[in-house]
């Protein structure tokens, strides 16, 4: 019982706090006023950021200003769920005063609108045919430019967006900015800017979804891997495959998997704890 009390307390622990934050006034953050004022002047700006900073608010910020002005905008996505996602939020937040457009290989939303949202694809493809003239270029995640399949596309779409845009490129693991924005003022003939956050705002978890205890911390308070986590891998092994894990149970036979038990009948064999 104390055992199953101590795990109760530590998934109540790590769960502690998840949920929606109270409203409070919203302060802009430095490198978010840094990164938009880049962009007003015309600055292509790379920034790196973790999840939940804020990278978002620099640029539809950044977007309002250029509309300002006259001028449209393009919001690229690696996917096409985000894209839509993104085209609902663009609506409630540009709307209706401007018109949001979505361009995806499934679905294709008023293309000329004031604000695009597009897979990086669609954008590439537009920069082919010597369309895609916008005022603001945004390339979200943009690591993917390091993708061994897909990676191809993030360089032409730098490589091909016309020197009088201006572009904003934003992600949350790229290690080596100084590289990638040293190749781009050398390909594009103009200054790249980096702006940079390490400070986590949103705290990260690692938790472990356990076949009996359901949703635990991967580790102790201390740092070390939680026993329970550390107890189900031990008496684990690899089945046939090499890809599932299938564990012991008390006896010492297998469960789960593919294999048999040298006794009984093949059904208790899958039969999972």
């Amino acid at each position: 019982m104390m055992k199953y009390k101590a795990i109760r307390e530590s998934r109540e622990r790590f769960l502690s706090g998840i949920g929606v934050p109270e409203k409070g006034e919203f302060v802009v953050d430095d490198f978010q006023k840094e990164a938009i004022e880049n962009l007003l002047n015309g600055i292509d700006t790379l920034v790196v950021a973790p999840t939940g900073s804020g990278k978002t608010f620099i640029a539809t910020q950044a977007m309002r200003g250029l509309l300002a002005q006259g001028k449209r905008s393009i919001y690229t996505t690696p996917l096409k769920a985000l894209s839509n996602t993104k085209y609902s939020e663009f609506q409630n937040t540009f709307g209706p005063q401007y018109s949001v457009g979505l361009l995806t290989g499934d679905r294709k939303i008023e293309g000329s609108s004031d604000v695009v949202i597009a897979t990086t694809e669609i954008y590439r493809n537009e920069l082919y045919r010597g369309e895609g003239r916008y005022g603001l270029v945004i390339l979200d995640e943009v690591h993917y430019i390091a993708d061994p399949q897909r990676g191809a596309v993030w360089e032409e779409s730098i490589i091909l967006t016309p020197h009088t845009s201006t572009l904003l490129m934003l992600s949350a693991s790229i290690s080596n900015a100084e590289e990638i924005a040293a190749w781009i003022e050398e390909t594009r003939n103009k200054e790249c800017r980096i702006v940079m956050k390490t400070q986590r705002p949103v705290e990260l978890r690692y938790g472990f979804l356990h076949p009996r205890h359901g949703v635990i911390p991967l580790a102790d308070d201390k740092g070390h891997l939680s026993p329970e986590v550390a107890h189900f891998y031990g008496s684990s092994q690899l089945d046939d495959s090499g890809m599932k894990v299938r564990g012991r149970g008390r006896d010492g036979a297998e469960r789960g998997g593919r294999g048999r038990r040298e006794s009984g009948r093949a059904s208790r064999g899958r039969r999972r704890r």
